[in-house]
């Protein structure tokens, strides 16, 4: 089965390479290229398949038993799940999400006996990926303020930028906003501690996972963050956490105090994910693609920022077209209503901030031949 292995890895290496590199001149990918590859996974599962007939029958003796598929079928549907979610979080456009569930799925073909499949190897494919990528992002940046030609004024900037998003995801520096998003998030938390201690079978299994909730959360953000802020959640979590104490007092006094103190430990660290992972990753990887485009300039399709797309979700006047603004890029209904916003701008020539094209399929490529080559995820090493 080795060998099988090899020659499905090396077909579908091929296929990345070509996927990775029209994607890098022409900043898409296209359906057919999805086509072919869902074709070469197709008959790489067909063979393999057709092995495990022919073990079940007696006439070999290296094939894969029939649990692989159950165990296939599991990651794929978590492949295809973080896929959709990458794409509907207005993280990836359609094109990277479907290329990376071909290649997610990919992975335990071409190495069977991968560590973390089947059920958390999505998991360990999207640490590697946001990782190299982070990587990347932050050393090409810090390397280039260094060879500006005013390094201070460059990092100044960097560090003004960073003060200014942390202070917008604060609340605007209103501290009581702040701290209610805290406690709201730790509440969560709480739950999340509480249910991995008491539940039983699949539902203690997934809880007992802080980082699967980590991952829906940053992901999800910009979709389930507001909730987080608004008055019922806050009257739902001040109720839910004196419940817990009461609660907490008669049914598990000695775990009371870790409890708490882990789900404000697990906020701490979602934070900071949240802000350097997300935020400034985002910043970082469109700060150098950003291009300001004039009304006539404007066509359906073009991608707009993280900040532009923020501004138009809050702005009333668009009536709430943009609180879906994936990136596939502008509809031809959104691209309308922009031009006409801008033309009734008193602004000489107003502009809206779009970013080019960001071919992501290299860091998916490269986050799979980093875990087929490591055999697990990069923040595994650091343990």
């Amino acid at each position: 089965m080795k060998s099988m292995s090899l020659l499905f890895l090396a077909a579908f290496t091929a296929w990345a390479v070509s996927v990775v590199s029209r994607d890098l001149a022409t900043r898409k990918i296209t359906n057919l290229s999805i086509k072919n590859g869902f074709k070469i996974l197709a008959a790489g599962l067909a063979v393999f398949g057709f092995y495990t007939w022919l073990g079940y029958t007696g006439r070999t003796q290296s094939y894969l038993n029939l649990s692989f598929y159950g165990f296939f079928c599991l990651h794929f549907f978590w492949s295809a799940l973080a896929g959709v979610i990458l794409w509907y979080a207005e993280i990836w456009p359609a094109g990277d999400a479907k290329f990376f569930i071909l290649v997610s799925a990919a992975l335990p073909l071409a190495n069977p006996y991968i560590k973390s499949f089947p059920g958390y190897l999505f998991l360990s494919l999207l640490i590697n990926i946001f990782v190299a990528a982070s990587f990347w992002a932050v050393g090409s940046h810090i390397a280039s303020g260094f060879s500006s030609a005013s390094p201070s004024d460059f990092f100044s900037e960097m560090w003004s930028d960073m003060r200014k998003r942390l202070s917008e995801l604060g609340g605007g520096g209103n501290w009581f906003a702040a701290a209610a998003l805290a406690l709201n998030m730790g509440f969560l938390f709480l739950l999340q501690q509480v249910m991995s201690l008491e539940a039983r079978g699949f539902i203690s299994r997934f809880f007992s996972r802080a980082d699967i909730l980590f991952f829906f959360m940053f992901i999800l953000w910009d979709k389930i963050g507001n909730v987080f802020r608004s008055k019922r959640w806050v009257y739902i979590s001040a109720a839910s956490y004196l419940l817990y104490f009461f609660m907490g007092f008669f049914l598990f006094r000695p775990r009371l105090l870790g409890l708490l103190v882990m789900a404000g430990s697990n906020v701490v660290k979602f934070s900071l994910l949240l802000f350097f992972g997300r935020f400034m990753l985002e910043f970082l990887m469109e700060k150098k693609d950003t291009v300001y485009l004039t009304a006539a300039e404007l066509e359906p399709g073009a991608v707009l920022s993280s900040k532009a797309a923020r501004e138009f979700k809050s702005n009333p006047v668009f009536n709430g077209l943009f609180d879906d603004c994936f990136k596939d890029g502008l509809t031809e209904e959104q691209t309308a209503a922009v031009k006409g916003w801008l033309k009734k701008l008193a602004a000489p020539d107003p502009k809206v901030e779009v970013v080019k094209g960001r071919p992501f399929s290299l860091w998916i490529f490269a986050g799979a031949a980093l875990l087929l080559a490591l055999g697990r995820n990069i923040a595994g090493l650091l343990k």
